[in-house]
């Protein structure tokens, strides 16, 4: 029997969840790091924008379940390494979906880079999931919250096999220190 894949229910509450504390009306949408998951909800929840999302040049890992998994079309992958981004534009909302955790994977990129440059991209608000096995330096993650704004909503799941999603809504009220 041939099923279509469908993002995992704990994801989408924690997504939910965390979308559920934005108020205002969204235009524009970045997903940092996209994957599957990410793309196939953003494009399910902002049927009538185009969403980007930035993946690493090459990274099929990423590219092809994307590509197999997401029926909707609204949606423009940006091959490039993070650090590397220089959009023209500020969005309403960034996701980081299982990204920092990756971070250092690609490249010579280094976690306080790419979280200062995450949070250097203009956007109103940041979403941020990790999963809390990938041993994310959370004093800095906090630390760079701080001089960026304040915490919104704060959200865990648990999958059925244990694993800890841990998620934050970030709504932007100061300037980022620069990159």
């Amino acid at each position: 029997m041939d099923t279509e894949w469908q993002i995992s229910l704990n994801q989408k509450e924690l997504l939910d969840v965390l979308f559920g504390g934005i108020e205002e009306k969204v235009e524009g949408v970045l997903d940092v790091g996209s994957g599957r998951t990410s793309i196939f909800y953003l494009t399910e929840k902002y049927k009538d924008i185009i969403v980007e999302g930035i993946v690493y040049p090459g990274d099929d890992r990423k590219i092809s379940p994307i590509r197999e998994c997401v029926k909707n079309d609204n949606y423009k992958l940006i091959e490039t390494d993070i650090l590397d981004f220089n959009p023209e534009k500020s969005y309403d909302v960034i996701l980081a979906h299982l990204f920092l955790g990756e971070a250092e994977k690609f490249g010579e990129n280094k976690f306080e880079k790419v979280l200062a440059k995450l949070f250097a991209i203009g956007a109103r608000y940041l979403i941020i999931v990790n999963l809390f096995r990938d041993n994310i330096n959370y004093n800095l993650l906090l630390k760079r919250v701080s001089e960026y704004g304040d915490i919104i909503r704060i959200k865990h799941v648990v999958s059925e096999d244990g694993e800890i999603s841990l998620g934050m809504l970030i709504k932007k009220s100061r300037e980022p220190i620069s990159f």
